[in-house]
């Protein structure tokens, strides 16, 4: 996984063993969210949402009003209240110069890619309250011919997903809505092949790595959620602390790749890593402002 970023952010990442989600409407694009709703009510308005609904009446009686309800009751939440961090599948490939054309998107004049090892998000554990998903990109007739295939899984899944209990068959289903909601984009964007991090602390409640705190970014006041990077093996956290969780540091197109080279040499150090040296990567593309 990556995160292109600033230089400055990638240094405060380091220094003070912190990623910060930021909210929702303060994405590049902010109406991501809205567009991933749209789908989802197209989907739910479809045909294969009829037959997913005529399949909860049948199999699963006042399961369906409970999910309308509580996911209506949790739509402003999400919209309002929603913090993200994007981060991109990384090749192999990719490990000396990066991507270029997230360079272009997120590099800025001075960018980095923090490349991170996987293991924290594919944990399975609830202790952070963070969540992690991959990016579904699909227009809103493509989004809905797709839910009616998931829709028919399903219902080929019904003797399965009967047997779970009601309450937990209800987070389930909010929580796969809530997804198709945050991480469903339009696919002009697919080229950066996203992953989201996600919190919403009115439906997620808090955990002790996480805080909130108010920044000024790019000269706009607001409110973030702070994500210690610290392991806890009593509670099955591994892969967070930034000793296992950096994999390599790629200084993208900048006017001053050395300085900023020793600079982030001397974070590393700071932070308890090995070998930063063998970590570190100029990409020296000549890119132009």
């Amino acid at each position: 996984m990556v995160h292109y970023t600033s230089a400055e952010a990638a240094a405060r990442i380091i220094s003070g063993r912190e990623v910060w989600l930021r909210n929702a409407l303060l994405m590049n694009d902010f109406s991501e969210i809205q567009h991933g709703l749209e789908c989802l009510y197209a989907g739910w308005r479809s045909e294969g949402g009829e037959r997913f609904k005529a399949w909860l009446d049948r199999a699963l009686p006042d399961l369906r009003f409970e999910l309308e309800r509580s996911f209506d009751a949790d739509t402003e939440g999400l919209r309002v209240a929603t913090f993200m961090m994007s981060l991109s599948e990384h090749d192999d490939s990719e490990d000396e110069f990066g991507r270029l054309s997230m360079w272009r998107a997120y590099g800025g004049r001075c960018g980095v890619a923090l490349v991170l090892n996987p293991t924290i998000f594919t944990a399975e554990t609830d202790e952070l309250k963070v969540y992690s998903a991959p990016v579904r990109y699909l227009g809103v007739p493509e989004f809905a011919s797709w839910f009616s295939d998931w829709t028919a899984k399903l219902i080929a899944n019904e003797a399965r997903l009967c047997a779970a209990p009601p309450d937990t068959l209800l987070f389930l289903l909010k929580y796969a809505f809530r997804v198709f909601a945050l991480c469903t984009k339009h696919p002009g964007f697919s080229e950066e092949r996203e992953w989201r991090i996600f919190h919403s602390p009115i439906l997620d409640g808090t955990s002790s790595w996480l805080r909130k705190d108010n920044e000024i970014i790019n000269g706009v006041p607001q409110e973030v959620v702070k994500i210690a990077l610290e392991d806890n093996a009593e509670k099955g956290v591994h892969g967070i602390d930034p000793k296992a969780l950096v994999n390599r540091l790629i200084i993208g197109p900048t006017a001053h790749p050395l300085p900023v080279y020793h600079s982030l040499h001397n974070l590393l150090v700071g932070a308890g890593i090995d070998d930063p040296q063998r970590r570190l990567f100029v990409s020296n593309i000549p890119l132009r402002d």
